[in-house]
């Protein structure tokens, strides 16, 4: 009877083996059948096949970024923070001595010049950082519902542009007293450009000159403007400072080791490259909604008939489009690598190269929208580069928020499904397209 029972128990074990190895191949060669399918789809069906392709990655494959932190932290974004630094001496330079040694065309020059390497480091407001991006450009946290500089005052209901042109007599030491009492969203950059490229109260918006607005230099209004200047790179050198190569542990370098124990900001590459994502959608969120809908007047189901030219970011200098481009530069250079390594479309392409086409594709066609718009180089910018009366402009905005809402909805919706990750949160949207 045992050795009946034996051979009975290895028949079973034989079969219930033989009918494992059956099944496993079946499911093995389900996998590669739909794979097949996958990658016979077509190009447009990328999208659709999101869920499928990325669990069939997520089974098998997790991507590794120290690659791309590395090209990131070494080679893409320290030497845009060394010309940050640079043209922020070259802005301090500038204003020492304006409408007297220094003239108001170098100043407005030099400051043309830094804002657009602000634009480009705008991405990579990491760690302690933060808190210096708030006050050198508020119109990021407050673009939503404010104008630059902020049209809510201090102490009344008088505009902040109003507060501003309230300091008309005293010297550099009465400017710095009295915008040391205003808030930081009526101060930084939109304060600064304001100043430069706009005369004061009545004449609001007419370009400037020495004779008029600045008289009185060094004190008076050139004296707010060194004030507000002084203040202003202060904090730029604070963040420059935390990311000079030649510094103790700066934040490049942490980016780039993220996950070695040096680094607060960056605790593991995973962290790290969430970090590089999310500012990368906060990027695209705000080109949208902040710098193009808003001002447009397209948001909240606007029609572009009533335009909020003062919503502009760079409403005074008419740089608002140019600002915009130099966001784009950056995005660009985080996505592609920039020639000098892996970049954010190594990330996508890992889990859907179809997905990388599509992005390679929407940002050529932003470019060529955007280069389409044309900007109106003077304080009046408002009144003739923004709303549907411009049907040229129109046409091409419309079309590079189309562009920028299929680029988020790309990296941010269908990358997620892939990766079964949750989608970022880039702030409250415009008209949540």
């Amino acid at each position: 009877m045992r050795q009946n029972n034996s051979v009975r128990s290895g028949r079973f074990g034989r079969f219930f083996r033989i009918k494992k190895l059956i099944l496993t191949a079946w499911i093995i060669l389900s996998i590669f059948l739909l794979s097949i399918f996958i990658s016979c789809s077509h190009k447009n069906s990328a999208s659709g096949a999101a869920n499928a392709n990325g669990y069939l990655y997520q089974m098998f494959n997790s991507f590794d970024p120290r690659s791309l932190l590395q090209n990131l932290g070494n080679n893409i974004i320290p030497p845009l923070f060394v010309n940050l630094e640079a043209s922020r001496v070259a802005l301090v330079n500038a204003t020492n001595d304006l409408c007297a040694s220094d003239s108001l065309a170098s100043a407005q020059a030099a400051w043309i010049a830094h804002k657009s390497d602000l634009k480009k480091v705008e991405p990579f407001r990491f760690g302690t950082t933060l808190a210096y991006f708030s006050r050198m450009d508020p119109f990021l946290i407050n673009y939503l519902t404010l104008s630059p500089p902020s049209s809510i005052s201090t102490v009344d209901v008088t505009s902040g542009l109003d507060q501003l042109d309230s300091f008309t007599v005293g010297d550099l030491n009465d400017a710095q007293q009295a915008i040391g009492q205003m808030k930081n969203m009526e101060k930084g950059i939109s304060a600064i450009e304001y100043i430069l490229f706009s005369r004061a109260g009545v004449n609001r918006g007419t370009a400037p000159n020495c004779g008029a607005d600045f008289a009185n230099a060094p004190d008076g209004r050139a004296a707010l403007l060194r004030a507000l200047v002084l203040e202003y790179s202060g904090h730029v050198l604070n963040v420059t400072t935390a990311w000079d190569v030649g510094g103790t542990n700066p934040l490049g370098t942490q980016l780039a080791t993220a996950g070695n124990g040096s680094s607060a900001t960056f605790p593991s590459s995973g962290a790290a490259l969430d970090a590089v994502f999310a500012g990368t959608i906060q990027l695209l969120n705000t080109m949208k909604d902040g710098k193009l809908e808003i001002p447009e007047g397209l948001s909240g189901g606007g029609s572009g008939s009533s335009p909020k030219p003062d919503r502009a970011e760079s409403r005074f200098s008419g740089r608002s489009f140019d600002n915009i481009i130099d966001n784009l530069s950056t995005f660009k250079a985080i996505y592609t690598g920039n020639g000098t390594g892996a970049g954010l479309k190594d990330y996508v392409k890992f889990y859907s190269p179809e997905l990388a086409e599509e992005i390679d594709g929407e940002i050529a066609e932003l470019e060529e929208h955007l280069g389409d718009i044309t900007s109106s180089y003077s304080p009046s910018d408002p009144s003739t580069a923004w709303g549907s009366s411009n049907t040229t402009n129109f046409a091409a905005i419309k079309s590079s928020i189309a562009d920028l809402s299929e680029l988020l909805k790309i990296l941010n919706t269908e990358l997620a499904a892939l990766t079964g990750s949750s989608p970022v949160s880039g702030g409250p949207g415009g008209d949540g397209d």
